[in-house]
């Protein structure tokens, strides 16, 4: 009976020691797995873009450079809080030249931009009914009156009421009339001209690239006219400065005309002659 118990105990060790080496032969196999697994690993390294955005900004959360794009770049930081002792005007508060515009001069470039991608051709027609084009064929005096009219600004309201009232004031005589027409004079480029040196900012009519006020005098938004015949004030044309540059930083104008057909944003600061500049509405002074 001993016997027997004894050769029962020894089978039974012998059988706990043939599992014990089994899980020891599989831990084995399962770390030299593990080891030649992660040594045939590649080191994987994050993209370092991976977290930026593709995406542009809205326009309109821009704020914009006075001599800088719309894109990305014309995001500028917040700036950080200074003494108003040490503030420059026409600067932002971090000192650094980068201008932030007022909300009707974002509204008058945001559609500025705009325009240039609508289809307007430059063309003179008459509208007794409601003043503004009301179709596709605009002059140059239109792309002024039009998107101040968007910013709510009514030219054609502003300038009878004012011609009616100071009609000295006004070039009447190269109409041959005494009496404003609503609908025909807030259209005429003299008219026009006339009404924002009485009740706009009046700024420099010549562009000094060596200026480093430039950023200040030349905003975009800014309203031009240019001369072409000294005889012949039909012959002016009206556009606006536009918040991007040439290659030498000068302003570009987005302006309609007989020779560009539609709108444009064309490099013609320094090559057409400047005969009003101004900035409507004026900035306000505390």
């Amino acid at each position: 009976m001993k016997n027997r118990i004894d050769r029962k105990r020894s089978a039974w060790m012998l059988n706990y020691r043939y599992f014990i080496y089994a899980g020891i032969i599989i831990a084995l196999l399962q770390f030299l797995a593990l080891r030649t697994f992660y040594q045939d690993q590649k080191i994987i390294k994050l993209p370092e873009k991976l977290f930026q955005s593709p995406l542009e900004y809205p326009r309109e959360e821009l704020i914009l450079e006075p001599d800088g794009g719309t894109g990305a770049e014309g995001i500028l930081p917040e700036p950080e809080e200074e003494d108003e002792a040490d503030e420059d005007p026409g600067q932002d508060e971090a000192g650094n030249g980068e201008l932030i515009l007022t909300d009707t001069q974002k509204q008058i470039v945001l559609r500025l931009l705009d325009l240039i991608e609508e289809d307007i051709i430059y063309g003179y027609e008459t509208f007794p009914d409601t003043g503004y084009p009301s179709d596709n064929i605009w002059i140059s005096t239109d792309v002024i009156s039009m998107v101040l009219n968007d910013v709510g600004f009514d030219l054609m309201e502003l300038i009878f009421k004012d011609m009616s009232e100071h009609k000295e004031d006004y070039p009447m005589d190269i109409k041959g009339r005494s009496e404003a027409i609503k609908y025909i004079d807030f259209r005429d480029v003299f008219f026009q001209e006339q009404f924002f040196r009485r009740h706009a900012l009046e700024l420099p009519a010549e562009f000094n690239a060596d200026d480093p006020n430039n950023s200040v005098l030349w905003q975009p938004g800014d309203i031009l006219y240019f001369q072409f015949d000294p005889d012949n004030p039909y012959k002016d044309l009206g556009g606006f400065v536009s918040p991007r540059t040439n290659d030498e930083g000068v302003p570009l104008v987005i302006m309609i005309s007989a020779e560009l057909g539609s709108i444009s944003e064309v490099d013609v600061l320094n090559e057409y002659v400047i005969v009003g500049h101004f900035r409507y509405p004026p900035p306000e002074v505390d």
